[in-house]
């Protein structure tokens, strides 16, 4: 027995010290990837060849998530004040998403306490938690304060007028693993007519024989009552919800995910069917009888493309379908002939600071190239530098609980006049 614990020891602790490792090596990583944000910025070498951002730059050319490489060039926009912190993520004591938390909640003449006291001792939850409960109040310049700033200083706390507050509605909307995620939250008055119309819809519902609606019901319910009210062909026609079935049975969303069998036989019921024509495995097109695009092509090309096609661009909405040969040169309008755009590298690309070419047919049919007719291509240098990072030391354990309430962040204090003094003693002394 007593072999057996000292066997299931041994491989915890190898397993630990393998994942400090591993965990220190990525936050190394991730700081260079931050140095490399801060460069990318100060340098605006990010820019050109359709490039929308820096976070559109670091998805393209280092394979990064929208969330991740947010979370980088936040961090590298304030590389500067947050030095302390970047040099715990090189030194392998603090990790991105530690990091992250601090960027996205931490004011620059508070970051110097954070770090020092929470952040490598802390996990992510607890960061969160800790930091969403601090007020962060900064300080103002001394030559900011005006005399309206001092005379409200000077009044009783509760007679004080009230700081403007963004309590704007705030939403979001995405799938993930064929499940659609709302999430929404507002101040308490827009939350009360929103509950109450939800609420209202539940009623009509429940009055009209379904006893067993739902809140969730309710909110279809408001939704479809909005869409019923459109009168507009063209509006109805361009919020349609458009789902296309194959004679295989297949059924999807378009631009989105798979249905499965039995919600594709519920729309079938009562939907409209609009059948596409195929020959020789393509889809039916105008060809060079019609320069702009059918709604039903476009249909087909954006659920072909399912965004614009721009490496890294994450637009979804509001495409536009380009010809890749231009109509004017002899295109045609097909579905092997057009691609999806939105409409900022669609702009772009007719001012010919990128160009396409490829069949856009396949997911890796198309090549861009910039304006000097490069591809645009990860080139990596012939010789790879080793890497600079030293041995990662020891980390705290992480995750010990606290009570986030006795947790209090002082501003960053700023050098003394005296021991400005001091040194600049040293120096006049190092240099006599």
């Amino acid at each position: 027995m007593d072999e057996e614990v000292n066997h299931h020891l041994d491989r915890w602790v190898a397993m630990t010290g393998r994942a400090g490792v591993l965990a220190a090596q990525l936050a190394q990583t991730h700081a260079d990837l931050v140095d490399l944000a801060a460069d990318l910025i100060e340098t605006r070498t990010w820019a050109g060849d359709g490039v929308r951002s820096p976070e559109h730059w670091l998805m393209v050319y280092c394979a990064l998530s929208p969330a991740r490489a947010s979370e980088v060039v936040a961090l590298g926009q304030r590389r500067a004040a947050m030095s302390g912190l970047v040099d715990q993520m090189q030194a392998g004591r603090v990790s991105l998403d530690q990091a992250a938390v601090v960027a996205r909640n931490v004011p620059d003449h508070y970051v110097g306490s954070v770090t020092h006291e929470l952040v490598s001792m802390a996990t992510v939850p607890q960061l969160r938690r800790a930091l969403n409960k601090h007020q962060f109040t900064p300080p103002k310049p001394k030559e900011d304060i005006t005399p309206y700033d001092e005379a409200v200083a000077a009044m009783p706390e509760d007679e004080r007028p009230l700081n403007p507050v963004d309590d704007g509605p705030k939403l979001t909307m995405h799938t993930t693993e064929g499940r659609f995620h709302l999430r929404f939250e507002a101040n308490p008055v827009d939350g009360a007519l929103l509950e109450s119309a939800i609420k209202e819809a539940k009623d009509a519902l429940f009055n009209a024989g379904d006893t067993d609606a739902t809140y969730a019901d309710a909110l279809l319910e408001v939704a479809n009552r909005s869409l019923n009210t459109v009168e507009s062909k063209s509006r109805l026609e361009h919020y349609r919800v458009h789902i296309n079935l194959d004679t295989d049975g297949n059924a999807w969303l378009n631009k989105k995910g798979a249905l499965p069998p039995h919600l594709m036989r519920q729309v079938t019921c009562d939907g409209t069917i609009r059948p596409v024509w195929w020959s020789d495995a393509k889809p039916v097109s105008v060809g060079r009888s019609q320069r702009i695009v059918p709604d039903r092509t476009r249909r087909l090309v954006e659920d072909r493309d399912g965004g614009c096609r721009y490496p890294g661009c994450t637009t979804t909405s509001f495409l536009e379908n380009h010809h890749i040969t231009h109509w004017s040169k002899g295109g045609g309008t097909d579905i092997d002939s057009l691609v999806s755009l939105c409409p900022r590298h669609h702009r772009e690309l007719h001012q010919d600071r990128f160009s396409i070419h490829g069949d856009p047919t396949t997911p890796t049919g198309l090549t861009f190239h910039n304006p000097h007719g490069r591809p645009l291509l990860i080139q990596l240098p012939d010789t790879v530098p080793p890497t600079q990072h030293p041995p990662p030391g020891p980390t705290p354990l992480r995750g010990t609980p606290m009570d986030v309430t006795c947790i209090h962040f002082q501003p960053n204090h700023p050098p003394s006049a005296e021991a400005d003094a001091v040194d600049q003693d040293d120096d006049l002394r190092s240099t006599g």
